[in-house]
């Protein structure tokens, strides 16, 4: 059957009776429209062999051979070392496999336009959870990065972040210290409520008794764990040993306690999370918990061609974190 290319989304609008916004989502999103609508849209499609490049492959069945990656979108994603080094590794996983990358940053609004890939890889989910949901309904093979998805059967590709942080606190531990404080990460997402989890078991199988004071909820933001870290060192008993949410907050008690000479290991150790290589120069090499970020894209990547490809196993995986010791502990 040949195309023609003078058909438009107004002719099919039209040949509808709809408007052309409808038409356009149902290009785009097919299950946001009325039942009755969806049909009158398909039915002019087919009569007027409408297929507008990418979607004209995707109704014959084919492939755009691109993946979209969505970027769930906050304050200083751009600055991120997580979602930079899961944007280069995704580029360069998918560059091996000759397949396009089409990046999405969501803004509270889902508008992406799945008509454009094969598939999709979530590099997290947090406030998207129905723009996962959409896809799933649509049929869009997808993978998610980062999180365990337990409420819909979806392939994902998760980090321990709970034995990561278990590890972190155990070693701080064996060290002596018992004043152990916790900068925590957005609760809401589920790493950072992982680490904590993780930091309050290993806490509580040694005996030492879960602090509130010794807790702060930073946001992964550098400017209240400042906060959070002043409120700590002027209590009468400070900590001795601060575990980060990240390796970014560490880097801001780094300077905390530089500015307040408070010496850095002997007097505050201190341990990251990630191995973010912007956090490694300086007078103090940190203590952290690595992110295998760069085997967690290329398994996803892996997975969702897998997936495009026919094969339709469910592939659920958690990776292990490694603890990277290097200066920025001591013994008490």
């Amino acid at each position: 059957m040949e195309f023609v290319d003078k058909i438009t989304i107004r002719d099919v609008a039209r040949r509808a009776k709809v408007s052309i916004a409808t038409v356009s989502r149902f290009i785009n999103n097919p299950t946001s429209l009325k039942e009755s609508n969806r049909r009158k849209v398909e039915a002019a499609v087919k009569e007027l062999n409408y297929q507008p490049m990418a979607f004209a492959q995707r109704l014959a069945g084919g492939k755009v051979n691109t993946y979209g990656l969505v970027i769930p979108g906050y304050e200083g994603v751009f600055f991120s070392y997580y979602s930079l080094e899961v944007i280069r590794n995704t580029a360069a996983s998918l560059d091996t496999k000759g397949v396009d990358l089409h990046l999405h940053i969501y803004w509270n609004k889902d508008n992406f336009r799945t008509s454009l890939v094969d598939g999709v890889i979530f590099a997290d989910i947090i406030g998207n959870e129905k723009q996962l949901r959409r896809m799933v309904d649509e049929r869009i093979p997808v993978v998610v990065m980062n999180r365990k998805v337990t409420d819909m059967d979806v392939n994902y590709v998760a980090v321990d972040n709970f034995k990561g942080a278990y590890d972190a606190v155990e070693f701080l531990i064996r060290h002596g210290h018992k004043r152990i404080a916790h900068l925590a990460g957005d609760l809401a997402t589920q790493c950072a409520q992982e680490r904590l989890d993780g930091y309050t078991k290993a806490l509580e199988k040694n005996s030492i008794p879960v602090r509130q004071e010794y807790f702060y909820n930073t946001h992964f933001s550098r400017k209240e764990a400042r906060d959070g870290l002043k409120k700590m060192f002027d209590l009468a008993e400070p900590p001795t040993a601060i575990f980060c949410c990240s390796d970014e907050v560490a880097a801001e008690v780094l300077a905390f306690a530089e500015e307040n000479r408070i010496e850095v290991p002997k007097k505050l150790s201190v341990i990251g999370f990630d191995d973010n290589p912007h956090c490694l120069y300086g007078n103090i090499m940190l203590t952290t918990v690595r992110q295998p970020i760069q085997k967690m894209s290329q398994a996803a990547v892996d997975i969702l061609k897998d997936w495009i490809d026919g094969n339709r196993q469910s592939k659920h995986l958690v990776l292990e974190p490694e603890l990277i010791v290097r200066d920025s502990v001591s013994f008490v």
